[in-house]
């Protein structure tokens, strides 16, 4: 392996945080791969234990590194694990921000449904009804629906073959979680299934305006609830 140049200056933690990140950079580790035991860092840095342990937990709560407990330390996978954490949080001291994350999928999602309603397969689409058919039958049954509306928008922009975007679509849902979501979700529930299904018909029709427009109509009423919950004082 090839030992990135550092500044010979103390080794603190920041300093060992900042190492490891080169070491797997300069190395192009990709995920999975098993790093150097404690002992190396150490050693290779003149530190403490204690110095590696801390800049590890750090790399950790920063989603590159993770700790196979008995097994060592490996490159992690990267996803918006702590993304998601911290917007988690922060949304508990200011719902505006759910407010401000809800409007980023918004943008996100109207720019690229036209895109999504030129190239979603045929099999996209079969699979997509399916669902709307099993949403219906849930409704009908008074049983919980709300993974199938999350289902329904990942199916869509699945489609991309973007990874990226939809880890951050992913994002929003698991934030959206942060709160009650019967205090967001519309109460006229056979409404937010009608709009689906009037969003599947258009593109089922290939038609990218009407879905663009109807997309564009179900976000605002959602939009519209959510700053009125923040107005009230009730979105906590």
């Amino acid at each position: 392996m090839t030992t990135p140049q550092r500044q010979r200056t103390p080794a603190v933690a920041e300093e060992v945080r900042s190492f490891i990140k080169e070491y797997i950079l300069t190395n192009r580790l990709p995920p999975g791969t098993q790093l150097p035991p404690e002992g190396y860092w150490m050693e290779e840095l003149s530190v403490g234990r204690s110095s590696v342990r801390e800049a590890v937990k750090a790399l950790q709560s920063l989603g590159i590194v993770e700790i196979h407990r008995g097994n060592g330390l490996y490159v992690r996978q990267v996803n918006f694990d702590p993304i998601l954490e911290l917007l988690s949080y922060a949304m508990r001291f200011d719902p505006q921000m759910f407010a401000n994350v809800f409007q980023i999928r918004i943008w996100l999602e109207s720019a690229v449904i036209k895109t999504v309603v030129a190239q979603l397969s045929e099999e996209e689409i079969q699979e997509l009804e399916a669902l709307l058919q099993e949403w219906e039958r849930r409704l009908a049954a008074n049983e919980s629906h709300v993974d199938l509306d999350e289902t329904f928008h990942a199916i869509l922009y699945r489609s991309l073959g973007n990874p990226t975007l939809n880890g951050l679509l992913q994002v929003f849902w698991l934030a959206f979680r942060t709160f009650d979501d019967d205090a967001i979700r519309q109460t006229n529930l056979t409404l937010a299934l009608r709009q689906h299904q009037e969003i599947m018909a258009a593109v089922r029709a290939r038609d990218a305006e009407r879905s663009h427009r109807l997309l564009m109509e179900h976000f605002n009423e959602i939009q519209e609830r959510i700053h009125q919950l923040i107005a009230e004082g009730q979105l906590v």
